[in-house]
């Protein structure tokens, strides 16, 4: 796609009131001239004016059906992605704020010819402790420092991808639990089995806005762990990805993947220059021990599963 002439900003939103008129203002302004932009905000079951205050800003609103599931992020960007006819999608998060320049970077690096992109998810000011700790442990490998390159995945907050290729995959996981934590793996690996790759553009920036709370640091690494055999195995889409291939060594090796894992996060953060993770140390430790409990239990009711002859996530298109 040399030249995309339309582009579809897809954002899934649950009670953003507070926030979604913002996001949506600011993803208008970076509309260049002669682009088609049209901001689809996915509501799913708000209890709040997120519906509203996303039409004020100028945006499409679709309601998501109950049946898709409360909170389903995966069947909320499928949703949108089949509703549009946009040359590109770009799948962005409501608790994400681009940068300027977010929007040109993306477009760019698709006039290039790449197929798919994405951008870095960069820590705003203000967030408190627990919510930094989120970010660290989510972001490590998507950070603005990292450099242009291809990426095995990226997560489904900042993303942008050919309409026409994403189409020709199976979408985002929409069955529990992977499509609350990895739902973008296996539309990924399709991708790359058809002969492309995920191109990582750094200067298309947004500002993810990491929910605070101990306990919610602990639920989100949880279910991250939860979810990764079921869609790593499946895919192949993660590093170590062998280890995935045998889940009972997975199972084993989980008590110890707790602090190689704290390690190397901390690792990761200090090679940029980033030295408060290792301030974190605990919380960051904290939370990959969750994420290896989550691991544990999630992969024995993997392996009881397909013991059983019950099957992976069904495909989004059907």
């Amino acid at each position: 796609m040399p030249d995309p002439r339309s582009v579809a900003v897809v954002i899934p939103a649950r009670n953003e009131g507070r926030t979604i008129r913002q996001l949506v203002e600011a993803v208008v302004a970076q509309r260049p001239p002669a682009l088609d932009l049209e901001v689809i905000v996915v509501d799913n079951a708000s209890v709040d004016d997120t519906a509203a205050r996303a039409r004020e800003a100028g945006a499409r609103v679709l309601p998501l059906p109950l049946r898709a599931g409360l909170g389903n992020p995966a069947a909320a960007r499928n949703l949108a992605a089949r509703s549009s006819t946009a040359d590109i999608l770009i799948f962005l998060d409501a608790d994400c704020m681009p940068d300027p320049g977010w929007l040109a970077a993306l477009l760019r690096a698709h006039r290039r010819g790449q197929v798919a992109v994405g951008g870095p998810l960069e820590m705003p000011r203000g967030l408190p402790l627990s919510a930094r700790a989120d970010y660290y442990c989510g972001w490590y490998h998507v950070h603005g420092v990292r450099p242009a390159g291809t990426v095995v995945s990226h997560p489904p907050g900042n993303v942008s991808i050919c309409r026409e290729a994403f189409m020709r995959t199976s979408g985002f996981i929409e069955d529990g639990p992977a499509a609350y934590a990895h739902e973008e793996l296996r539309w990924q690996a399709e991708l790359r089995a058809g002969g492309h790759r995920i191109a990582f553009e750094p200067n298309a920036v947004v500002r993810h806005y990491n929910r605070p709370g101990f306990a919610n640091l602990l639920r989100r690494n949880y279910r991250w762990g939860y979810s990764a055999i079921q869609t790593k195995a499946e895919t192949g889409a993660a590093r170590l990805a062998w280890l995935y291939r045998h889940p009972r060594t997975l199972i084993l090796a989980c008590p110890p993947l707790a602090l190689l894992q704290a390690a190397y996060i901390v690792a990761c953060w200090a090679r940029i220059g980033r030295l408060e993770p290792l301030v974190m140390l605990p919380l960051v430790l904290a939370a990959r021990s969750a994420w290896c409990l989550g691991a544990m239990v999630g992969t024995a009711r993997w392996l009881r599963n397909r013991e059983r002859g019950v099957t992976g996530a069904r495909p989004a298109w059907e």
